[in-house]
This record gives structure tokens, sequence and C-alpha cells, in this order.
């Protein structure tokens, strides 16, 4: 079983955020920096307001996009999440049935399900860096699960037809899973939506920017932070986008704990 290092993805994770956070914060004082060298004193009287008008105009819909993304993402994960708790349910599902049947192809049966949860967990996982595909060790599993129903005794397949129906109908439901599983791989957001995402950010803070204000502590501490606040909510999504492969993915602990169960099962519990 590969172990799992949550304490290099949690690092990962923090040098992003910093990386995000300032890099907007640092952003927007920088350009607040230019643009009151070059306009501070230098307005007419509406000048404001008709900033102002448009900062907010501006930021009500960048508000629109990046809570359809937050939305999207949000969706993304937590169904990335539920799946594996399915997948790995029906996995233990299928290993109990496997007493119903006769003895030997029950345990042959019960060795292939393990093969194939321990593959999911120390191979499978690996392959998401870098495909979508998953593992031909897994697929072999399931694949062997096929063939071994195949080569069944006649005489063993028409003592066990109502627990085969159910085992095959288990496993196709498994099936099922692990391919949403593989498409939840893929980042759910389109490149023209990140583009979107951080582009509106940069024209937001710039924007705010324009806003010529006489005290310029206050100025420069409120821009820091509404760039701080639009890093954090940019941060947070691009963590949820990639729910396998980002910087804070989800491990493979329902399927350690659907071994820990077909271990209870074998003991009869």
């Amino acid at each position: 079983m590969t172990a799992f290092h949550p304490g290099t993805d949690d690092v990962e994770a923090v040098l992003l955020a910093v990386l995000i956070i300032g890099g907007f914060v640092l952003f927007a004082l920088g350009a607040l920096a230019v643009t009151r060298r070059m306009i501070h004193n230098r307005t007419a009287t509406a000048h404001n307001e008709v900033m102002i008008a448009l900062f907010q105009g501006a930021s009500v819909t960048y508000a629109v996009l990046l809570g359809f993304m937050v939305i999207v993402v949000w969706q993304a994960y937590d169904n990335a999440h539920k799946v594996l708790a399915d997948e790995a349910t029906g996995l233990v599902t299928l290993y109990r049935l496997t007493y119903g049947i006769d003895a030997q192809e029950g345990a042959g049966m019960r060795k292939l399900i393990r093969g194939y949860t321990n593959g999911v967990i120390s191979d499978e996982w690996k392959t998401f860096a870098r495909t979508s595909l998953g593992s031909d060790r897994t697929r072999k599993n399931l694949g062997d699960i096929d063939r071994l129903f195949a080569h069944m005794p006649s005489a063993v397949k028409t003592a066990d037809a109502g627990v085969d129906e159910e085992i095959l109908r288990t496993k196709s439901i498994v099936i099922t899973d692990r391919n949403l599983r593989l498409l939840e791989v893929s980042d759910p957001v389109p490149a023209i939506m990140w583009l979107g995402a951080f582009g509106g950010a940069v024209i937001v803070i710039i924007m705010s920017c324009f806003i010529d204000m006489e005290n310029a502590r206050p100025h420069f501490l409120m821009s820091g932070m509404m760039a701080g606040l639009l890093g954090l909510l940019l941060f947070i999504v691009l963590v949820l986008s990639r729910p396998f492969t980002g910087p804070l993915p989800l491990d493979p602990r329902q399927f350690e704990q659907a071994l820990v169960i077909m271990d209870s099962v074998d003991r009869g519990n």
C-alpha cells in the first residue's frame, strides 16, 4: 500500500496561497502607487463619482462570474467525494456477495476484488497527475471478474443464479462509479473561465486604483485587503477545481477503509 504524505500537500497549498494572495496584494499596491502619482490632485470634481459608478458596475459583474465559478467547482468537488464513497461501498457489497456463491469461485473473486481495491490505492492514484484513463492493473482485475464468471461451470451458475445476478448488478454499479471518478480527474473549469476570473480580478483592482483619495494610507490599506480577498477566493476555486490533482487532493482513504471492512467480513462480521 502506498504511503501518502498530506503534509507535503499542505506545504504546496500554503506556498500556492502565498503566491496567489501575495501576488495580488503586491500588484494592487504597486498599481496604486503608480496611479496616485498620475492622478492625485489632478482630477476634476466629478472624477470620483464617475469612477465609483464604473467600479461598482465592474465589481458586480465580476462577483457574478466568481460566484458562478465557486458553485461549479464546489459541486464538482463534492460529487468527486461522493463518487469515491459510492465506489468503495460498492466494492464492500460485492465482496460480501461472494460468500453466497460456490466456495472456490467466491475465493477467486474475493482475491480479484482485493486486487482491484489495492490497485486503486497503490497504482491508479499515481496516474491521476498524468492521465484520466486509470491503470492497466485495475482494468485487468475488472476484466478477470468477467472472465471468472464466463468460465464458471454450468451447474454452479444454475445453483447460484440469484446471487450471480446481484453480483453482476453490483459490479456494473462499481464500474459506473469508477468511470465517473476518472472523469472527475480533469479540470471542470474551461480555460476561458480562468481567463475571465484572473483577468477580471486584475481589471477590478486597477479600476479601484483610479479612485482618488486624499489620504494615501487608508487607500493603500483598503486596496491591499480587497486584492487579498480576491486572491484568497481565486485560490479556493483553484484548489477545488482539481479534486484529484490539485494542491489539496482527495486521497484513497475510502478504499483503505473498504479493505479494513473486507478483513472484517472474512472474520465473519
